[in-house]
């Protein structure tokens, strides 16, 4: 045994203990302070394990602190003391028995007080990689991760270390060509700490001996190498590993030199509880998250179900089962089930159930309070980073742009996965920072992994920044390495102006009205409506039936419009009623905020579309209330742009001019996500023009130009701003640009609809030339 871990003398042990030689002495006799005697005898001399010092330390400051009481005076008659005694012990010991129950009670009521953290704390990181199964018995390789998830949730609820997400690790060991590996040198836990920013890593190891397990675990410093405490647990058998497990976290915490307050008050539910007590329960949730991390969501799903057949209270497997549903877009089982883990607080780890809270408040749009839950959670437990994350979510909402790029900037730093780097470049976009938002992605290809979703959205930067060809590069290289990104690669085709080479890639159908094929866009539509309900999924339907009301919208056909978007309104109400079957109390999918809007905006430009002045403006002031109501001032460019229509409509075209251009001072610079720019900018060049203000409408018309995913759902409105260019160009004697912008105009609208007037008209003024 390590020297250094033994105490030879009464005076190193009360130097360790903090106390004097006497007080020691007496806490052997009194507290049962282990101290061992070479010989046995009470003079021998005497030695102590410093492990043993430090459990018993910890065990007695979590209980009773009060010194025992004294001992009654006792009477000077043998009989009458005899019975004296008696009583008196009875006595004592029913007080101490009852102080025992009341400070127990009190224990599990009331939690002691931790130590304050410093403003400017910042909790060093600790990687917790798989274990080694050196039992050459396969029926326990699910210890390997399992044991991993034990630590990594018991270590997560401490205030004083931040353990790197389960997720992480795996992402990590990819990325290092260490995924499945069943050993680590010291050189991969270096690589691997220069990857997570770990200040130490924790890798162990599993045996098997008769029925019982044994459990080894040591740490290392990063940066030195330095191997610090080998720690061991032994599990008599499958089902003591977890309770076995949770000793060694409270070991772990001495290694990475916590102070003994820290230890004390540094409260964790033990796994048993914040996880499961069930191995096989533990081992199908550990295989469920790995199917989380591989985008496998149906396998996760089907994994986490499992786990919760055999542990029905396994909260955190229902967080997980309600993340998993969510990303299939199954949203009511997605909200069933993180409730139920809200349901089942009481099995969370320290923590969760906070943040639970805040991200079902997110979820409901109900951002006020998410972001004060949040940022409560912050400030007792600094550095979660799926806070700051959710963070970054809630402020990008309600438009506060600066502030999700300041969070997630945060966890960029501190996780630094594939998709933190795409919300980070995403948010950067709409601050129009295309060069920093290209550089993220350039720096995590480089240093980090060569990932293809940051490939694309690298693509986008480019595209941002009006370099095509590297653009479409890039996009090209996210292609082969996954199929999955052709419409990404189509997309990127098209703001380069090759349709053909999108159209070869897609097919005609998305890019109808880059074409000017009104009707072939309205049959693209109907077809896939129809594929929807073949396939019998409702929240496809719901989306193909609105995109159909769109498309005969763009193609004048307001009547119609108006009778496909009812019909999407109510299918997209049954969509959100509970499932047949859902059993008594079910409540189906709130009428979220943001649906409404998006909704209201659509009903009220359909109603201007056919001329009904009066509802679209009482639906503009629906939209306008709803927006008051909400976090997000920009979101009144959609009531603003519908009265710009009404005006437009009238004849008022200066006072149109105001309100659009007021609608479009709202939003933000084109991103990844965008779609609204196309829209905007087109009424306000509209507007310009009729109001002749020529010099201004071309600068508006020259902007739709130039535009690359604020076009993406209004290709029609790319085209006809050349049309509308080449007429201003004309009414001021310049014929030549002229003939250019109506040749360009006629280039994109080949094989377009008979009888376009625009398209007759560009042909009419090229053939007097």
């Amino acid at each position: 045994m390590d020297e250094r871990q033994v105490l030879g003398s009464w005076k190193e042990i009360s130097s360790f203990l903090d106390r004097d030689i006497r007080t020691c002495q007496r806490w052997e006799r009194e507290l049962g302070l282990p101290v061992h005697r070479l010989d046995g005898s009470s003079r021998a001399r005497v030695l102590a394990y410093r492990n043993e010092l430090e459990d018993w330390l910890e065990k007695r400051l979590h209980e009773q602190d009060a010194e025992p009481p004294a001992a009654p005076a006792l009477p000077a008659c043998p009989a009458k003391r005899s019975r004296a005694i008696r009583r008196a012990l009875v006595i004592g010991l029913v007080v101490l028995a009852s102080a025992a129950a009341v400070f127990a009670v009190w224990r599990l009521a009331v939690r002691p007080r931790p130590p304050q953290l410093a403003a400017d704390f910042v909790p060093p990181v600790l990687a917790i990689l798989p274990f080694e199964n050196r039992s050459g018995d396969a029926t326990l390789d699910y210890w390997r991760e399992s044991l991993a998830v034990i630590l990594s949730v018991n270590l997560s609820q401490s205030r004083y270390v931040r353990v790197v997400p389960g997720d992480q690790i795996l992402t990590v060991l990819r990325r290092l060509g260490l995924d499945g590996a069943t050993v680590f040198s010291s050189e991969d836990i270096e690589r691997i700490a220069a990857q997570t920013q770990a200040a130490h890593v924790l890798s162990g190891s599993y045996i098997k001996a008769g029925e019982a397990i044994v459990i080894t675990a040591g740490l290392q410093e990063a940066g030195s190498g330095r191997s610090l405490d080998r720690l061991k647990a032994v599990a008599h058998d499958e089902y003591d590993v977890i309770p076995k497990v949770d000793k060694l976290a409270r070991r772990i915490k001495k290694g990475l030199r916590f102070t003994r307050a820290q230890i004390a008050y540094d409260y964790a539910k033990e796994a048993g509880q914040a996880v499961t007590s069930s191995p096989e329960a533990l081992k199908y949730y550990a295989e469920g998250r790995r199917h989380q991390l591989s985008n496998r969501w149906a396998e996760a799903v089907a994994s986490m179900e499992k786990a919760i057949a055999v542990d029905p209270g396994f909260a955190m497997a229902y967080r997980s089962l309600a993340t998993a549903h969510r990303d299939l877009f199954h949203y009511a089982q997605a909200r069933t089930y993180i409730e139920k883990a809200l349901e089942l607080g009481d099995r969370l780890p320290e923590g969760e159930r906070e943040f639970i809270e805040g991200q079902i408040a997110f979820w409901g749009e109900d951002y006020a309070r998410a972001i004060q839950i949040l940022e409560g959670l912050l400030k007792t437990r600094p550095g979660h980073l799926n806070a700051h994350s959710h963070l970054g979510y809630a402020y990008n909402d309600i438009g506060d742009v600066d502030k999700a790029i300041e969070h997630q900037g945060y966890v960029t730093r501190n996780r630094n996965t594939v998709l933190d780097i795409r919300y980070l470049a995403g948010y950067l976009q709409k601050k129009g920072r295309y060069r920093e938002a290209a550089d993220v992605c350039l720096s995590f290809l480089r240093d980090v992994e060569d990932a293809w979703s940051v490939r694309v959205m690298l693509a986008y930067c480019y595209s941002f920044m009006r370099k095509f060809d590297q653009a479409v590069a890039e996009a090209q290289n996210a292609y082969q390495a996954n199929a999955r990104s052709e419409g990404y690669l189509g997309e990127i085709l098209v703001f380069n102006d090759d349709l053909a080479g999108a159209e070869s890639l897609l097919g005609p159908g998305p890019y109808s009205l880059n074409r000017g094929r009104f009707a072939e866009y309205v049959g693209y539509a109907r077809r896939d409506l129809e594929k929807a309900r073949a396939r019998g999924i409702i929240e496809e339907e719901v989306a193909a039936e609105r995109l159909l009301a769109v498309a005969l919208g763009k193609a004048g056909r307001w009547a119609e419009a108006s009778l496909a978007f009812g019909e999407y309104l109510d299918l997209a109400a049954a969509s959100r009623r509970p499932a047949p079957g859902s059993g008594p109390g079910a409540t189906g999918l709130p009428y979220l905020p943001s649906a409404r809007k998006r909704d209201l905006f659509l009903k009220a430009r359909i109603e201007a579309g056919m001329g009904a002045a009066d509802d679209a403006l009482k639906t503009a002031g629906e939209l306008k209330a709803l927006v008051a109501s909400g976090l997000n001032p920009k979101e009144l460019r959609y009531s603003e742009f519908i009265l710009g229509l009404v005006e437009l409509r009238k004849g008022d075209a200066a006072r149109a001019v105001e309100l659009f251009e007021s609608a479009f001072a709202l939003l933000d610079s084109e991103d990844f996500w965008g779609t609204e720019q196309g829209l905007f900018l087109d009424a306000y060049a509209e507007a310009l023009r009729l109001a002749g203000n020529l010099d201004r409408a071309r600068e508006t018309y020259e902007k739709i130009t130039l535009l690359t995913t604020g076009r993406r759902e209004d290709g029609d409105i790319y085209g006809r701003a050349f049309y509308r260019l080449g007429k201003i160009a004309e009414q001021r004697g310049e014929d030549e640009a002229a003939q250019a912008y109506y040749r360009k105009f006629l280039s994109l609208w080949v094989g377009a609809d008979p009888g376009l007037p625009e398209v007759l008209d560009a042909a009419v003024r090229l053939s007097r030339r």
